[in-house]
């Protein structure tokens, strides 16, 4: 199983099979009430970002390190702003896999989720560029849906959907952005076409 997988396990669920991932950023956490320690760090696996955290499995070991982790007590946790959150138990095996790739599992800098490097300066704030329009992820979530329903409508073959979702939604949006900006379609532009397309009597 993949850590895509291991995200998409309703919250509560145990994993069952595994995942793979690098580790980053472990840390030491001490309950605010006193108590034992836990650990925490982030996994990354490609474009896929999790929080991992177990009450017995230290993961400052295994910085930066591909991890397996499989056999028993991998389970679905809460998510935290809207990261996946994946708890990892006493009897779980953690095989190490070599050094991750920094490279492919490092966040970029607009999201600064996972410097390549841990920093403790604020991270810098994404600014897009110059007269860039603004898409909102409701938007985005609202145009893919559209453009999901008309691929299976259209009975679209997978090899293309990816593409089709692309330039449909983006459609969407550049309608829904040229409607935001005030700019609207004639009000009998519905008329005109009837009264260019209608048949003229011999």
């Amino acid at each position: 199983m993949s850590l895509q997988n291991a995200i998409n396990t309703p919250i509560g669920e145990y994993i069952r099979g595994g995942f793979s991932a690098t580790i980053q950023m472990p840390q030491t956490r001490i309950p605010k009430n006193g108590g034992n320690p836990f650990y925490v760090a982030k996994v990354a696996d490609g474009a896929f970002r999790a929080d991992v955290k177990s009450w017995d499995r230290d993961f400052a070991p295994f910085n930066n390190q591909r991890i397996h982790f499989s056999g028993k007590g991998i389970k679905r946790a809460d998510d935290y702003k809207t990261i996946a959150g994946i708890s990892i138990g006493k009897e779980t095996d953690c095989e190490n896999l070599g050094a991750g790739d920094a490279a492919a599992e490092s966040h970029s800098e607009q999201t600064q989720a996972f410097p390549a490097t841990v920093t403790r300066s604020a991270p810098r704030p994404y600014v897009p560029p110059v007269n860039a329009p603004r898409v909102e992820g409701m938007a985005v979530g609202n145009a893919l849906t559209n453009a999901t329903q008309l691929a299976i409508a259209g009975k679209i073959q997978s090899e293309a959907l990816e593409s089709f979702l692309f330039h449909t939604a983006s459609k969407y949006l550049r309608t829904a952005a040229k409607l935001l900006a005030g700019e609207l379609s004639p009000s009998n532009i519905l008329a005109e076409k009837e009264v260019a397309t209608e048949e003229v009597p011999f």
